[in-house]
């Protein structure tokens, strides 16, 4: 895999973020992140909010694997698993590691994504010179209420470094509409996950 300072994230328009991780289906679970890496996404996420560090690890440590066979990169979720997984690509900041993590102490060769909501965050990007942010939720997904395209554009506008956009997204519908509105790609957790 190439060294990460110089990876260019503008060749990229998808970012699959998994669902949670279930015991119970760990096999159609790894099947279908191979399914997805094999598919051509290239920038793979690894969050799952029901597992304690220590279950992350373990899980984290197959998915490095399957993206390390597909030259794809591994990113881990928030600064907490981060400090305990250094076999990664990168790390997925949270909006509460932008407010309150130690950005500046993530060394500079892994690939440091935003997770923004809203100006505030955006500009703690901006500063901190990320890699990329995710600005979500775009359309409504789940429980969320999406912030529209308009808003969606006027947040992108503020960013000084590349935008995907999070939230309700279906690649095919939806990456010219985010291209038009100033963002680079889309990244998705369901989308992805329902191709297969």
């Amino acid at each position: 895999l190439m060294q990460n300072t110089e990876v260019d994230i503008k060749k990229y328009d998808t970012y699959f973020i998994t669902p949670n991780y279930d015991n119970n289906f760990s096999k159609n679970y790894f099947e279908k992140i191979e399914k997805i890496l094999d598919y051509g996404v290239k920038i793979l996420q690894f969050r799952s909010k029901n597992l304690s560090e220590e279950q992350y690890c373990i899980v984290a440590k197959k998915i490095y694997k399957l993206c390390q066979k597909y030259n794809s990169f591994f990113i881990v979720n928030d600064l907490n698993n981060f400090n305990r997984n250094k076999y990664c690509n990168g790390i997925h900041l949270t909006s509460k590691n932008l407010l309150h993590g130690n950005i500046s102490k993530i060394p500079s060769n892994y690939i440091i994504i935003g997770s923004c909501h809203n100006i505030e965050e955006i500009e703690i990007c901006n500063r901190f010179k990320l890699k990329f942010i995710v600005i979500s939720p775009v359309l409504d997904s789940g429980n969320k209420i999406g912030i529209g395209w308009r808003n969606f554009k006027k947040l992108a506008d503020n960013s000084n470094v590349p935008v995907f956009a999070l939230g309700g997204m279906n690649y095919k519908r939806d990456i010219n509409t985010v291209k038009s509105l100033g963002g680079i790609g889309i990244a998705s957790i369901s989308y992805f996950y329902k191709l297969f």
